[in-house]
C-alpha cells in the first residue's frame, strides 16, 4: 500500500499570499515518491461493489485527521465500499511528521500514552514503537527555569520545586469535583454548569501565590490552554488533569512523554495499508445533501459522489464551510464560527550546542514569547526546543534573531540556529490548533456537537468525551462513527 510520508506544498489559505503562507507555515505534505503525483490523484481501494443499490460508495468520509482515517478504515473492514475525501495533499490533519534539521519532528499532535486508551490499542494493534521525550544525549536530572521580576530563576532542588508543584496542584483542586468521570461530562453536569463561565485565569487569580508561583501556574495553565487564558474555560483544562489520573506525573507523562519513534504518520500510514479505502486527496468538499434514501457530495470541483452515509471528520472551525442540506445545527456553525481556543503556536527552535546538560523546563508569564519551553531532543552539537505558546503574533516566529532575543531571557548565552513551526491558526483546513472550549460552551453548544442527521454522522476529534482535542479523541470518535453507520446500514 502506498505511504503517506508529507513533504510537499499544501494549499495557501485565502486571504493569505501563497509566499507569505509559506514563510510561516513551511512545506506541507504529500505523498511518497511515485505514489499520488497529481494533485487530485486518488488510491483505489480493493475492487468492491457497493452495498446499497444506487451509489457510488457505500460510506464517504470526509476529511483526513485521524477521525477520518479510523472512520474510513473501520467502515471498510465493516464491509462497506468506502472513499476518504481530504481536502489538503496529504493526510494527517493537524498531525505532521516531517524532518526538521536532522531530526524527526512533529508540527501538530505528538504525545500518546497507554492511559489512552484508542490510541494505545492502536499501537498495540499494529506494535508500533514508541520513544521517550526529550532523547539523545540528555543528563539524569531536570532543572525549571523560572522568568520572574526581569531575572531568571533557576530551580533543580527539591526544596525548590516542591512549592512550583504544590501551587500546580491547587490549581487542580476541584477538578474531581467536575470530572469524577472525565468519560462522562453528565455525572457531574450540575457542577459542571456551575463552573461552565469560570475560565482558566481567574483560578489563578484566586489564588494566593508567591511570584514564582504565579508565573509557573500561568504558564502551565496557558500551555494546556494553548490561547489566552481569559478565553479558555477552567472546565477544559481540569479535564486534562482528571483524564490520565489527577497528579503531575500522569498528566507529565500522558501529554510530553511518549510519542511514535517512527512520527505519527506511522499510525496513519498502518490505518490506511489495513483497511485499504480509496483516498482522494486534494479534494475538497463544497456540499453535503442528504435525499433521504442516499447522500450527495459535492466536491470543490463540480464532482457529484453519491453514497448510503457520510461521516465527517472535519474540524470543528471549518465544517461550518460546507454547504449542509438540511442546513447544519445553527449552534455548530456558529461555534465554528467563534472558533475554539486553541489558537497558540508550537514552535521548534534548534540551539547550537549545549545550553544545559539535563533536561530542562522554562516558563515565563504569557506575555513572553516563549512561555513554556521545554528540551525535545540533544544532539552532539546541538540542542532542540519545543515551545508552547498562547499567541503566535507576540513576535515574528519566523525571525531567528527574534527568537534568539527572547530565548537569552533563559539562556544568555543561546545561539539560534534554527525555527520551525506549521501555521494551524491560518490553515483554511484547521483555523486553529487542538480544540479547547470556551467559558460558557458546555451549556450553550454541548448537546448540540456529535449529532447525527439522518444519513450524515458526526466523528469529530474536536469532540465528545475523555482524551477530546488528541489524537485519542480523534481515534475515538471516528470509530464510534463508523459504529453508528454500521448499525443504521446493516
Amino acid at each position: 500500500m502506498k505511504q503517506y510520508t508529507q513533504d510537499r506544498e499544501s494549499a495557501a489559505p485565502q486571504g493569505v499570499s501563497r509566499r507569505g503562507f509559506m514563510r510561516r507555515a513551511g512545506a506541507a505534505g504529500a505523498v511518497a515518491a511515485g505514489a499520488l503525483g497529481a494533485a487530485n490523484a486518488a488510491t483505489p481501494g480493493p475492487q468492491r461493489k457497493a452495498r446499497a443499490k444506487g451509489v457510488d460508495y457505500d460510506v464517504i468520509v470526509l476529511g483526513g485527521g485521524f477521525a477520518g482515517v479510523t472512520a474510513a478504515r473501520d467502515s471498510m473492514k465493516n464491509g462497506y465500499k468506502t472513499l476518504l475525501l481530504e481536502a489538503r495533499d496529504r493526510l494527517g490533519g493537524r498531525t505532521w511528521t516531517k524532518e526538521f534539521e536532522g531530526h524527526k519532528v512533529e508540527m501538530g499532535g505528538t504525545w500518546i500514552h497507554w492511559t489512552q486508551p484508542f490510541v494505545w490499542s492502536e499501537v498495540q494493534r499494529y506494535k508500533l514503537e514508541v520513544e521517550e521525550t526529550p532523547d539523545g544525549k540528555v543528563e539524569p536530572g531536570a532543572e525549571l527555569r523560572v522568568l520572574v521580576d526581569g531575572r531568571c530563576e533557576v530551580l533543580n532542588k527539591l526544596e525548590q520545586l516542591a512549592p512550583v508543584l504544590g501551587a500546580i496542584n491547587k490549581y487542580f483542586a476541584d477538578a474531581g469535583q467536575y470530572w469524577e468521570r472525565p468519560y462522562d461530562a453528565s455525572f457531574q453536569w450540575s457542577e459542571i454548569l456551575k463552573a461552565d463561565k469560570l475560565n482558566a485565569g481567574q483560578v489563578v487569580q484566586k489564588m494566593n501565590l508567591t511570584p514564582i508561583q504565579r508565573v509557573a501556574v500561568e504558564a502551565y495553565a496557558a500551555g494546556l490552554s494553548h490561547g489566552p487564558l481569559e478565553q479558555v474555560s477552567y472546565l477544559e483544562n481540569s479535564r486534562w488533569w482528571a483524564l490520565p489520573g489527577s497528579s503531575m506525573t500522569a498528566l507529565h507523562d500522558s501529554c510530553g512523554r511518549y510519542k511514535f519513534k517512527h512520527g505519527t504518520v506511522s499510525l496513519i500510514n498502518k490505518m490506511v495499508e489495513d483497511g485499504r479505502p480509496e483516498i482522494r486527496l486534494s479534494t475538497p468538499v463544497k456540499s453535503v445533501e442528504e435525499k433521504g434514501d442516499h447522500v450527495v457530495v459535492t466536491t470543490a470541483s463540480g464532482q457529484h459522489l453519491t453514497a448510503a452515509a457520510v461521516i465527517v471528520g472535519l474540524p470543528m472551525n471549518v465544517v461550518h464551510n460546507v454547504q449542509f442540506m438540511p442546513a447544519l445545527d445553527p449552534l455548530v456553525a456558529e461555534a465554528g464560527r467563534e472558533r475554539h481556543a486553541g489558537t497558540g503556536i508550537k514552535l521548534l527552535i534548534k540551539v547550537k550546542g549545549h545550553v544545559t546538560k539535563t533536561r530542562v523546563s522554562a516558563v515565563a508569564p504569557p506575555t513572553h514569547p516563549l512561555s513554556f519551553l521545554a528540551t525535545y531532543s540533544m544532539a552532539e552539537d546541538h540542542t532542540i526546543f519545543v515551545m508552547f505558546g498562547p499567541d503566535p503574533k507576540h513576535i515574528d516566529y519566523t525571525d531567528k534573531a527574534a527568537v534568539q532575543k527572547a530565548l537569552r531571557d533563559y539562556f544568555p548565552e543561546a545561539v539560534v540556529e534554527a525555527v520551525d513551526h506549521q501555521a494551524w491558526t491560518e490553515d483554511p483546513y484547521a483555523r486553529g490548533t487542538w480544540c479547547n472550549y470556551k467559558p460558557g460552551w458546555f451549556a450553550k453548544y454541548y448537546e448540540h456537537f456529535q449529532k447525527d442527521r439522518g444519513r450524515v454522522f458526526f466523528g469529530q476529534g474536536d469532540h465528545g468525551e475523555g482524551w477530546r482535542g488528541f489524537i485519542d479523541g480523534a481515534i475515538g470518535a471516528g470509530g464510534a462513527a463508523a459504529l453508528r453507520v454500521k448499525t443504521r446500514l446493516g
